[in-house]
């Protein structure tokens, strides 16, 4: 018998219901983490129900969420899902607009909505009997909302792109996307806790999108670089670009084709990224493992 059979007569709470259509949305990028729970609550205020209720009960409400998403597949059928679980809990027009926004909101914590959260997505403007212009601005309002964290994630994705472009993790890389994001205004004013959040999640996308090396490509021209959208931020941006791309001593010519799609992707020229890359030249001593001429 699965959850929603179990639940046939039942009516959640419009809070049990929004939280565990945030985990459901949060799912398909993997296991659900200690990430996802923060997640969950980060975005709360999205569906302001939620906003009101003590800590304790909350926390208490997302445990249950998550168990009947992770354990009892109650995300597995999107419709199903929102028509027996979510549309009896959440009835009045803003509400369902409310959680509509944030679902909105969770998915974007990839920096795009894949096709199985937009399945969810739909099934929620459907069920929920939604106007799709009321849709849209709700998702305008979200990107507004949240223009700082995505511009801040995009330019630690970025980060983790260098890093991944030779195929090795190099420590030194890793330790250098942290230390220089002072470069890179979307990051420079994070402090340590909001940083290692924005960290977590670029890592999510890692792991979700970026393993392959075509998909790092698609995912910095359409994804990455439209979030940096200045011409000061593309310059800072090669600049964190180049420093990480050095940090260990070596470059490889992976990592050089890399910056190349990334200097073309800013739309820089070949001398404004040679004048910048030059800054950070004393740090190479090797290129593909080969001394470097002096």
């Amino acid at each position: 018998m699965t959850f929603l059979d179990r639940l046939a007569g039942q009516t959640a709470s419009p809070h049990e219901a929004s939280v565990t259509m945030g985990a459901a949305v949060l799912s398909y990028s993997g296991d659900l983490s200690e990430l996802e729970r923060r997640l969950i609550s980060i975005f709360r205020d999205q569906f302001p129900p939620l906003s009101r209720l003590q800590e304790t009960v909350f926390q208490q409400i997302v445990d249950r969420a998550m168990d009947v998403v992770r354990n009892q597949g109650a995300a597995q059928d999107a419709r199903r899902f929102v028509q027996q679980y979510v549309a009896p809990a959440i009835t009045t027009p803003q509400d369902r607009l409310a959680v509509y926004r944030y679902a909105y909101a969770l998915a974007m914590a990839n920096l795009n909505i894949d096709p199985a959260e937009q399945v969810m997505l739909d099934e929620l403007k459907s069920g929920l009997g939604l106007d799709p212009a009321s849709c849209r601005v709700a998702e305008g309002d979200v990107l507004n909302e949240f223009n700082a964290l995505h511009r801040a994630l995009a330019a630690t994705t970025l980060g983790l792109i260098i890093v991944a472009a030779d195929g090795q993790v190099q420590q030194a890389e890793l330790d250098d996307l942290k230390a220089a994001r002072t470069l890179l205004e979307p990051i420079a004013r994070l402090d340590d806790t909001q940083f290692n959040l924005v960290y977590d999640m670029g890592i999510s996308i890692y792991n979700r999108f970026l393993t392959d090396t075509n998909n790092r490509r698609i995912f910095l021209y359409n994804i990455v670089v439209p979030k940096l959208d200045t011409p000061e931020v593309r310059n800072q941006a090669f600049h964190y670009a180049a420093s990480i791309a050095t940090a260990d001593g070596d470059v490889a010519r992976a990592e050089i084709d890399t910056l190349k799609d990334v200097l073309t992707a800013l739309q820089m020229d070949d001398a404004t990224g040679e004048a910048i890359f030059a800054e950070f030249m004393a740090r190479v001593k090797t290129i593909d493992g080969q001394a470097v001429q002096q």
